[in-house]
C-alpha cells in the first residue's frame, strides 16, 4: 500500500515538475521572442535609416564627383562644432598680440574697429557649436544668416548688391556695383571634372594620403558616399578627413576632421536641413533694421572717400606689392605634405618694430619643454625654443620637439 500511497505523489511530483520546466521554456521562449522583436525592429530601424545600399564607386570617380559638381541652388540650415582645442587662455591673449601686430603699421588691423570685430566674429568660431541658414540661387544669389548666440549676423548678395548687417554692432553695409560671375564662362582656374583629372590629383598626394570609400551614410536625410583622406605615417595631428558627398548631385553635404590622437572631431560641418528646390525669391530680399546705421560703397571701396583702395605700397591699378625684403632664412618649410612645419628665425620674429615681438604677449600661456615653450591645440602646435625660433605646423608637439634637437 505504500508503494502504491508514493506512486501518485511521486507522479504529482513529476507532473510539477515537468509543468515548471514547460512554463520555465514558455517564459524562456517569450524573452526569447521580445528579445528577437526588439533586435529586429532596431536592425529594421537602422536599415531604415541608412536606406538601400548605394551603387560601389571608386575614391577616384567620387572625388572626380564631387570636384566636378556645379550645384548652384540649395537652401538649408549647417550645422557647426568647432573644437580646435584652443586654451581659453589662448584665446583672450589672440586679440591683444593681432592689436599689438597691427600697431606696428600705424593704421593696421588692430586700429581698425571694422577689423577688430572680424577679429571677434572669428575666435567665436573657433569652439562651440553653431547654427548657419543659408541658400543660393545661381552665382548671383546668396543668403547666409546666423542668431544662435544671440547676436544676428546676416549676409545677402542679390544681384549688384549686396549687404552685411552685425546686430552686436547695429550696423548695416550697402554694396553696389556688384559685378555679375562671369567664373563659369570664363574659368580661370578649371576644376578638375573628369576620373582623368581626379586621378592626377590623387597621383599627388598619394605620397602623403590614403584615400578610400567607406561605404554610405546618410546627412540630412540624404544618401551620401564618405570619401576619406587619411594622412600616411606618423606625426600629423590629422587623423583623417570625412567628406560626405550626395550621390544624386554629388554636393558635398558635411565635412568631419578627426584628430590623429582619437579624441573628439576637431570640425564637425554639415547640413541638418537641405533642398535643392529653387528657394524663394524673398529669401535674397533685405530690410535694415530699424535705428541700425546704414553705410553704403561701391564694390571694391574701403575709405570714407569713395576711392578704391590699393594693396600697401602700390598705387590704384598696380597688380600687388613689392615683395618684403626678408633674409633667404627667415622662413624655412621643413617636411612636406601632412607634415609640413614653419621654421622662422628670431630675426623675423623681432622685426615688430614699436610693437615688438607679438609672441611676447603668449609667454605665459605655454608650457615649459626641454629647450623652450610649447603652444598647444587640436590641430596646430607651436614650438618656440629658448633662443627665439619658432617652429609651427599642423603636427603633433613631440614632432615639432624631435624636429627642434
Amino acid at each position: 500500500m505504500e508503494g502504491q500511497t508514493m506512486a501518485p505523489n511521486s507522479d504529482r511530483g513529476g507532473n510539477d515538475r515537468a509543468g515548471t520546466a514547460r512554463t520555465s521554456r514558455k517564459r524562456l521562449i517569450l524573452v526569447s521572442a521580445a528579445v528577437a522583436a526588439v533586435a529586429g525592429s532596431v536592425a529594421a530601424g537602422t536599415a531604415l535609416a541608412a536606406g538601400p545600399s548605394l551603387p560601389p564607386v571608386t575614391a577616384q570617380a567620387l572625388l572626380a564627383r564631387a570636384l566636378g559638381s556645379h550645384q548652384q541652388v540649395f537652401s538649408g540650415t549647417i550645422e557647426s562644432t568647432v573644437d580646435l582645442g584652443v586654451p581659453s587662455q589662448l584665446v583672450s591673449q589672440l586679440p591683444s598680440a593681432l592689436a599689438s601686430s597691427g600697431s606696428q603699421k600705424g593704421a593696421g588691423a588692430g586700429a581698425n574697429p571694422q577689423a577688430q570685430q572680424a577679429e571677434q566674429q572669428l575666435l567665436g568660431l573657433l569652439s562651440g557649436t553653431h547654427s548657419f541658414d543659408v541658400a543660393a540661387d545661381g552665382p548671383n544669389r546668396q543668403s547666409f544668416s546666423s542668431s544662435d548666440t544671440g547676436r544676428t549676423v546676416r549676409f545677402v548678395h542679390n544681384g549688384s548688391e549686396a549687404w552685411s548687417y552685425d546686430s552686436q554692432s547695429d550696423q548695416v553695409t550697402h554694396y553696389t556695383g556688384i559685378r555679375p560671375d562671369d567664373a563659369t564662362a570664363q574659368p580661370s582656374n578649371p576644376t578638375p571634372t573628369t576620373p582623368a583629372d581626379a586621378a592626377r590629383l590623387l597621383q599627388q598626394i598619394a605620397p602623403y594620403s590614403a584615400v578610400s570609400v567607406d561605404g554610405n551614410s546618410m546627412v540630412a536625410g540624404r544618401q551620401v558616399y564618405v570619401l576619406v583622406v587619411t594622412p600616411k605615417g606618423s606625426g600629423s595631428s590629422i587623423g583623417d578627413v570625412r567628406l560626405s558627398v550626395d550621390s544624386k548631385t554629388s554636393m558635398p553635404l558635411g565635412v568631419q576632421i578627426d584628430p590623429a590622437d582619437g579624441s573628439s572631431p576637431i570640425a564637425d560641418v554639415r547640413f541638418s536641413k537641405v533642398s535643392f528646390d529653387e528657394p524663394v525669391a524673398s529669401t535674397f530680399d533685405f530690410a535694415a533694421p530699424q535705428g541700425a546705421k546704414v553705410t553704403t560703397k561701391t564694390a571694391g571701396e574701403t575709405g570714407k572717400s569713395g576711392e578704391k583702395t590699393a594693396p600697401h605700397g602700390t598705387k590704384p591699378g598696380q597688380r600687388g606689392p613689392a615683395a618684403p625684403q626678408q633674409r633667404p632664412n627667415d622662413i624655412q618649410v621643413l617636411g612636406s605634405g601632412w607634415t609640413t612645419v614653419y621654421k622662422i628665425s628670431p630675426s623675423a620674429m623681432a622685426k615688430g618694430g614699436k610693437g615688438g615681438n607679438p609672441l611676447d604677449a603668449l609667454k605665459t600661456i605655454g608650457h615649459s619643454v626641454p629647450g623652450g615653450t610649447l603652444f598647444t591645440t587640436k590641430v596646430v602646435n607651436v614650438l618656440v625654443t629658448d633662443n627665439g625660433t619658432v617652429y609651427a605646423g599642423a603636427v603633433t608637439p613631440q614632432y615639432l620637439e624631435n624636429l627642434a634637437k
